[in-house]
């Protein structure tokens, strides 16, 4: 079927788009998932047999416009969530979105050719070469359940480890889907993924602690830590972290230090010493030496300089907390602070890296919505690391899995509801 194109403005193209989003927002309440995948792959695979003729008409005056190449893709993308945002806003619905992403790779086999269903599957071809294509893959992957520990290969590129990690979902899967529903349908996922984890790691923790037990039954590690690892990270989150003292009560004395402060510049002088105690408590406690706490110390004085005689703040605690996460989580692009962090973790370890960072974040954790903007600004940074990295394999780049697991216990240890405070007692 050929359609009179010599008219055609972008007015009409911006036309046709709509009617294909109107068309599915009104059927995605009415059509089970598995008749809408169907319904998806008539239109958008096949291009041809499609119920509604008007449907059809207007994929088919899209596809043969000038502006295809550039916006097609945008325009099948937004489809796709329109879909899976609603499906994803129902537990029983959300699996539907692995049939509907697989759809597109390995491209559908058209029975019947044309000029048009040919010039439709070029343009899939180039849909599934897109980082929209791969972040709805990732979304796939995401409702698919976690893989065991024992299952994940090594050899996997680290970008198929997102479903592990909830606290990097909004910034991993939600570049090109800005909308209400989109993101509150990955909040939603986020929270259940974390209430389950937590629940598994307290389970496991059980488990590992009373296992002298002959009764108990074997509970597998929700985690990529070797068990070791896992209860040594729990212990050090929960625990004493410098001497008597917990990571809670280090937050609360800065805390409290720092209203008393009589200007800025001393916080930024006692944050130094806060932070540098932790070296001092580790198993190298000569490491700052070499070049650390003189590069810490370069980074805290830059630090706001305008507001050093001011006093001190929320609001400058917070800014001051989300520099420093800069500085240490840093994007490999900056490579005289990456080197930093890739150091800290080979020298000291994950664990002790994760929780120096969790130091920072705890010293918001009296406001809540100033928690939330440090803790959602410190998972942004490792969502950005994530990206470099993403297609280097587990063997290769271990430090940074081993980052994002100790995150995810040391999140759940602080900030879930299940309660941990029982494993020191072991």
């Amino acid at each position: 079927m050929t359609f009179p194109m010599s008219n055609y403005s972008y007015r009409h193209f911006r036309f046709d788009s709509e009617y294909l989003y109107n068309h599915l927002l009104e059927l995605r309440k009415e059509e089970s998932p598995a008749d809408l995948v169907e319904r998806f792959r008539y239109l958008f695979l096949d291009g041809q047999d499609y119920p509604d003729p008007e449907v059809l008409g207007a994929l088919h005056r899209i596809i043969s416009s000038p502006w295809a190449e550039q916006e097609f893709a945008l325009i099948l993308n937004r489809c796709c969530y329109i879909l899976i945002n609603y499906w994803w806003l129902h537990p029983e619905l959300r699996q539907a979105t692995v049939e509907l992403v697989n759809l597109f790779n390995p491209p559908h086999a058209v029975a019947k050719s044309s000029p048009l269903t040919r010039r439709l599957r070029e343009l899939i071809r180039q849909f599934n070469q897109t980082e929209q294509y791969a972040e709805l893959q990732d979304r796939a992957r995401i409702v698919d359940k976690v893989p065991d520990a024992a299952s994940e290969p090594k050899n996997e590129p680290i970008r198929n480890l997102i479903p592990r990690y909830p606290y990097l979902y909004p910034y991993c899967v939600l570049n090109w889907d800005s909308s209400e529903m989109g993101q509150q349908a990955v909040r939603q996922m986020q929270e259940a993924r974390e209430r389950q984890f937590e629940q598994d790691l307290n389970l496991y923790m059980t488990y590992m602690l009373r296992k002298s037990s002959s009764q108990e039954s074997e509970v597998k590690n929700p985690t990529l830590l070797s068990p070791k690892q896992v209860e040594t990270a729990v212990r050090k989150f929960v625990g004493k972290a410098e001497g008597p003292h917990t990571y809670r009560d280090l937050a609360r004395q800065f805390v409290a230090y720092s209203k008393e402060a009589p200007s800025y510049r001393d916080v930024k002088r006692e944050m130094y010493d806060y932070l540098t105690a932790s070296i001092l408590h580790s198993e190298k406690p000569d490491y700052g030496k070499h070049h650390f706490n003189r590069w810490l110390a370069e980074q805290l004085e830059t630090t706001l300089p305008q507001s050093d005689h001011l006093r001190p703040s929320n609001s400058l605690l917070v800014q001051t907390c989300g520099q420093l996460l800069d500085f240490l989580v840093a994007s490999p692009t900056r490579p005289n602070h990456h080197v930093v962090f890739v150091d800290l973790n080979n020298i000291l370890g994950s664990t002790f890296t994760i929780g120096l960072l969790l130091k920072i974040v705890l010293l918001c954790r009296e406001v809540k919505s100033n928690l939330e903007v440090v803790k959602a600004h410190l998972a942004r940074r490792f969502a950005v690391m994530l990206k470099h990295y993403e297609t280097r394999v587990r063997g290769e780049i271990e430090w940074l899995v081993e980052c994002l697991e100790n995150l995810m216990v040391a999140f759940s240890v602080h900030f879930g509801r299940a309660d941990f405070s029982w494993v020191n007692l072991f």
